[in-house]
């Protein structure tokens, strides 16, 4: 998106086509003798009200001091809405807007590690939601820019690129190359596909998740490169399903995904490499010195699952702790995990 103000632009255009009327002008009304240079240079000192002398020789002719006259009030007319714009542009806070937007590329160049989310709808509000309440550095995609409206309507204090996401300046804007994952949440299953693609290729180590409309659509997507895909009406049957047979449970979840003024959440934290956990045990993790942190269940590296693990349980590298904890607990879980420099 170009950051110069649309106004100014029109009024520069105003200006550069007085500029030529102007020059022609007098070129064709001034006497035989007048230049481009000296057309152009009665324009100028004409416009600017200036009136040095008559450099092109409009005496003397009728034609002249008529067009003179006319251009005279057009052109100061311009140039008395170029002020009045100008001084509109700076008190509605249009300066302030570009200022706001180059702040921001700066603080999204500085990013690393984050998400990136590509839609603002429905679905996209609610990730980006769930992003920011868990503290998680994510920086949104969409098309519109009243879509700023929408994010800041919901408190939610985001950076928001306007913008194509199946285009690669726009990731790369996001700085996608250092991005740790990115959600493909248009409605558009075309797009979302054309998406997953260009970030595979822009980043080939990134997770992706991507929303799927049609569930004939589920294999397309995942050959684009989605790690995971999410079909909403596979999704809202299970979950309509679950509501009747074990109605507790999905409250129980609801609470830990949804409840806005709780921030406890069945969450996860992977253990890497030379990690100060690696070859300890879960008896050696004072897990409630965090709080009330829960260890519900380990994902070791191949893929197996262990669930509620007992106390003799060595943990190994890139083992994922599923645990029950608030943002604070898993940040400081995080930490802790970190390998020691």
């Amino acid at each position: 998106m170009n950051p110069f103000p649309k106004r100014l632009q029109q009024i520069l255009i105003a200006i550069f086509l007085i500029i030529i009327v102007g020059t022609i002008g007098f070129k064709l009304t001034g006497s035989e003798k007048t230049t481009i240079l000296d057309a152009l240079f009665m324009t100028a000192i004409t416009i600017s009200t200036v009136g040095y002398s008559d450099y092109v020789g409009i005496e003397s002719s009728s034609a002249g001091k008529i067009f003179t006259i006319i251009f005279i009030f057009l052109g100061a007319g311009v140039i008395v809405y170029l002020f009045t714009s100008l001084a509109a542009y700076i008190v509605e806070g249009e300066l302030k807007e570009v200022f706001r937007r180059r702040n921001m590329e700066k603080r999204i160049e500085k990013m690393k590690d984050h998400y990136i989310v590509c839609g603002i709808g429905m679905v996209g509000l609610y990730i980006v939601n769930e992003l920011y309440q868990t503290r998680r550095p994510l920086v949104a995609i969409d098309l519109h820019e009243n879509k700023l409206d929408v994010l800041q309507l919901h408190n939610l204090n985001v950076d928001l690129i306007v913008g194509d996401s199946t285009e690669n300046e726009i990731l790369e804007k996001a700085m996608i190359q250092k991005a740790r994952g990115l959600f493909a949440t248009t409605n558009s299953d075309n797009d979302n596909i054309v998406i997953v693609l260009t970030a595979r290729q822009l980043n080939p180590s990134l997770k992706i998740v991507s929303r799927c409309n049609d569930t004939k659509n589920l294999d397309k997507i995942k050959m684009a490169g989605a790690d995971a895909v999410v079909a909403l009406n596979y999704i809202g049957g299970l979950r309509m399903a679950s509501e009747m047979i074990r109605p507790h449970v999905t409250s129980f979840l609801d609470k830990m995904l949804r409840d806005q003024e709780s921030h406890l959440r069945v969450d996860e934290v992977q253990i890497p490499p030379e990690s100060p956990f690696v070859g300890k045990k879960v008896s050696d993790i004072d897990f409630r010195s965090l709080g009330n942190a829960l260890l519900i269940a380990l994902r070791k590296s191949n893929g197996d699952w262990i669930y509620n693990p007992l106390p003799d349980t060595t943990l190994e590298e890139n083992t994922s702790m599923i645990l029950l904890a608030t943002v604070e607990e898993r940040e400081i879980l995080e930490r802790l995990v970190k390998p020691k420099l």
